[in-house]
């Protein structure tokens, strides 16, 4: 089910993955770079996946990245965390990224996604949902 509101975005998805495999690929440079922004050949990645640890997501030619601090760091199971998007370089607002992670009925893994900001439009929102959209579908690439 996904829903949008004018400033919370909830995604969920099934994927045949193991918990601990889609744990990494949420944690690590390596995970990160079999699944986020692949399209480009230019992104650099860098994660400290820990409370109070960073990190930062670069697709340089296309201008845009994304980087934040963990808040929350339960593995295999929840991940929060702030999210600033760049664009050009410039910072946009603090927003907040939950992500939680269970086994599903049958195997693999359910992921329920919960993304937060002070957006004043659902537009903002949308367009958050169609990124979150392309990325997720990428990550059940991975198996």
């Amino acid at each position: 089910m996904n829903r949008i509101a004018p400033t919370e975005l909830r995604l969920e998805r099934t994927y045949a993955a193991d918990p601990a495999r889609v744990w990494t690929a949420w944690t690590t440079e390596a995970g990160l770079a079999g699944w986020w922004w692949t399209h480009w050949d230019d992104v650099s990645y860098a994660v400290d996946a820990r409370v109070g640890g960073g990190y930062r997501i670069v697709a340089a030619g296309a201008g845009i990245g994304v980087e934040g601090e963990f808040v929350e760091v339960d593995e295999p199971r929840r991940l929060a965390f702030t999210w600033v998007w760049l664009e050009d370089g410039a910072p946009g607002p603090v927003e907040r990224v939950e992500v939680d992670l269970a086994p599903a009925d049958g195997g693999g893994t359910r992921l329920v996604l919960r993304h937060t900001g002070p957006w004043t439009t659902g537009e903002e929102a949308e367009n958050y949902r169609l990124g979150w959209d392309g990325v997720l579908d990428a990550l059940a690439r991975l198996g």
